[in-house]
């Protein structure tokens, strides 16, 4: 599967002006409908060494100390709950614990600092598609390595795996950079600390290690099938 993967790496850093240029575009049309009399409009940025890259820029509003205070009750009465809840100690609860200790840390910043950015929305749009361009980058080769173990199974399906989960990485990498701006565009920047650890590389972090555990799995009945076994006996 490499001889796919490499022009297919080849072709996205190539091409990451076109493909930047139209998300941002159908990102921010899909914004501006949602939200009148708002501005957000496609920049251009230099990104070495791949060239330029275009996000999106836009005002995105300051949380009010209202909205800080009823963030940081609602979220400290939902980690009492779970605290005392039995399921505490599972790994969906501690996911969500730790996504709500962000959100409490965010509101805290905002709370004492109360005229400071953190980012402008250029700032943190062209941060997310910065950090979609390495996941991309990433995904080619895992998923490169990851198909071509498939063992026994035609071209075609292997073919048809690589593209299927890459399209899948696409389509959650737009859809997040849309919602992402939408929200910092039609609420405030109170939420960007969440959606950037939270629902940002930590949730590609997950189904990256999903694929490499089918990767391991996959060598590991190859080792021990036939005559590998007895080779790697020693092990």
């Amino acid at each position: 599967m490499l001889c796919i993967a490499a022009p297919c790496f080849l072709l996205l850093c190539l091409n990451l002006d076109k493909i930047t240029k139209f998300m941002s575009d159908l990102a921010g049309m899909l914004i501006q409908s949602e939200t009148p009399g708002k501005f957000v409009f496609t920049v251009a940025s230099d990104y070495p060494p791949f060239g330029r890259i275009f996000t999106l820029s836009y005002y995105s509003a300051l949380p009010s100390i209202e909205e800080i205070t009823l963030n940081i009750l609602i979220v400290l009465a939902i980690i009492i709950v779970m605290m005392l809840s039995s399921f505490r100690g599972r790994p969906l609860m501690i996911y969500l614990l730790f996504s709500f200790l962000v959100h409490i840390i965010s509101c805290v910043f905002y709370a004492f600092a109360e005229d400071t950015v953190i980012y402008t929305g250029e700032e943190f749009s062209g941060l997310l598609i910065k950090q979609q361009i390495g996941i991309w980058l990433l995904f080619i080769v895992l998923v490169g390595l990851v198909v071509g173990f498939f063992y026994g199974r035609a071209f075609g399906t292997k073919l048809l795996a690589f593209f299927g989960i890459m399209a899948y990485s696409a389509c959650v990498g737009f859809l997040r950079y849309t919602v992402f701006n939408f929200i910092l565009v039609k609420v405030s920047s109170l939420y960007m600390a969440d959606m950037f650890f939270v629902a940002g590389p930590m949730y590609d972090f997950l189904y990256m290690i999903a694929i490499y555990a089918l990767f391991q799995r996959r060598m590991q009945k190859i080792y021990d099938s036939g005559k590998r076994r007895n080779e790697w006996k020693w092990l």
